[in-house]
């Protein structure tokens, strides 16, 4: 299993691991017929020989014509099995697994289906955003949380809750709320679900979904999100709910800013990273991934190939800056990846324009590669000396910031003592809570 250890993950009793992924949410829709397994396999087999170590996919698909669960509590069996594939082939390629739960927008169901059923059942509900509220549908969600979480897989025996192949659970898919821009709402929402996982699975990591964006909370820097406007989520109050393992933002800065030049873009992008670093090393004591970032390429379009190796040459190294030093930003997962559809029946049905297919680009896939060797160098430190090189950075950069004045030196100060803190509470906190659980 992964764990957390202060701002860095950890297996094999604190020795560092650091994550270079790959979205493919369509894994399980794919695998769940065995005519085009052989599709999931060769992703994995791909992704491996690339260096990629986390697949973040989809463990959901509410209604619709392809479900997962068609009905509250009620599931299609062959789905699931094509879930149990996913995860046995993972296992196989020596990849972790990023599970996600369901979805803040339409696509596979997500939280207008759950608020449909429990408005076919007779309760009066009136928005979609009703899902994290009202009861009802909050138990259809627990339920589901349970029924995977539990599920035996048919391939390996082995329950979802005890394979360490998984990762981690991810609450919810980008969860916005336009009912409480405040974040107040999912905030509660996360407080009541990451705990509940917890108490049915707690051996695995959890975290919310978010995409970064600031709230109305302390310590929110709403000035950075994009157009300055409230999504509904607060960046620092909600990873610090109970439950919470680690953090994680997105990014999107062509279609976040559609319109803004690209220099524009560049220093949404150094602001948006340097910010989540500082804020996640300050005020939470986790690691952080960037579980989502990407650039748009469509028919001439948004940019083109060049300008999108560029991106990912700048978040790549953003984060092993950040990972070569000891800070939290500690991975990342590209969106998305797909197979050549000349081979792959289907696949070009599920282009978006941010599909990476390593076989075919060429640059793009040394880019990732090479990233993904660089970071493997660094797995296996010991966890507690990479804590104190992060320390020793910041003190470097407090020595550096002597001239700036005293009132940015002592909020630098106090910024480094309560990251300790924070981390040391942290693992108090889930020390007690293990146990607890284990009793």
């Amino acid at each position: 299993m992964v764990a957390v250890d202060g701002t860095q993950f950890v297996v094999d009793c604190g020795r560092t691991i650091f994550f270079s992924g790959f979205n493919a949410y369509w894994l399980m829709m794919m695998a769940a017929d065995p005519a085009l397994r052989g599709a999931v396999a060769t992703a994995f087999q791909q992704a491996s020989a690339h260096g990629l170590n986390l697949a973040r996919t989809w463990a959901f698909s509410d209604g619709g014509d392809q479900p997962l669960q068609s009905s509250p509590g009620v599931y299609n069996e062959t789905m699931f099995q094509g879930l149990d594939f996913v995860i046995a082939e993972a296992r196989r390629h020596g990849i972790y697994l990023l599970l996600c739960l369901t979805n803040n927008f339409d696509n596979f169901g997500g939280k207008r289906q759950y608020v449909r059923w429990a408005r076919d059942a007779g309760h009066n509900l009136t928005a979609e955003d009703d899902f994290f509220t009202n009861t009802v549908v909050k138990s259809y969600f627990k339920n589901h949380v349970k029924t995977v979480l539990t599920r035996v897989n048919t391939l390996t025996g082995v329950a979802y809750k005890d394979d360490p192949t998984i990762f981690a659970w991810e609450l919810m898919n980008e969860p916005r709320c336009y009912a409480d821009p405040t974040g107040a709402m999912v905030q509660a929402w996360v407080e009541e679900m990451a705990p509940y996982v917890k108490r049915v699975d707690g051996r695995h990591l959890v975290t919310p979904g978010l995409e970064g964006f600031y709230g109305d909370g302390e310590h929110e820097s709403k000035e950075l999100n994009p157009w300055g406007i409230y999504y509904g989520t607060n960046y620092v109050a909600t990873h610090r709910a109970a439950g919470v393992d680690f953090a994680t933002i997105h990014l999107y800065p062509d279609v976040w800013l559609w319109g803004s030049t690209a220099d524009e873009q560049a220093t949404f992008f150094r602001n948006w990273t340097l910010s989540h670093i500082d804020a996640t090393a300050a005020y939470l004591g986790m690691p952080l991934l960037v579980t989502e970032y990407g650039k748009f390429l469509w028919k001439e379009v948004g940019a083109n190939k060049a300008q999108r190796n560029y991106f990912l040459d700048l978040v790549l190294d953003a984060i092993y800056a950040s990972a070569s030093r000891g800070g939290p930003l500690v991975g990342g997962a590209f969106w998305q990846l797909l197979l050549d559809g000349d081979i792959v029946a289907g696949m070009d049905n599920l282009r978006d324009g941010y599909e990476i297919i390593l076989a075919e680009d060429s640059r793009a896939a040394s880019i990732i590669g090479e990233h993904s060797e660089q970071l493997a160098a660094l797995n296996g430190q010991d966890a507690d000396v990479l804590c104190r090189r992060a320390s020793s950075h910041r003190k470097t950069r407090l020595g550096n910031s002597l001239s700036c004045g005293g009132g940015d030196t002592l909020e630098l100060l106090l910024r480094m003592v309560l990251a300790c803190f924070v981390s040391l509470s942290r693992s108090i906190s889930s020390f007690i809570v293990q146990n607890f659980i284990l009793l």
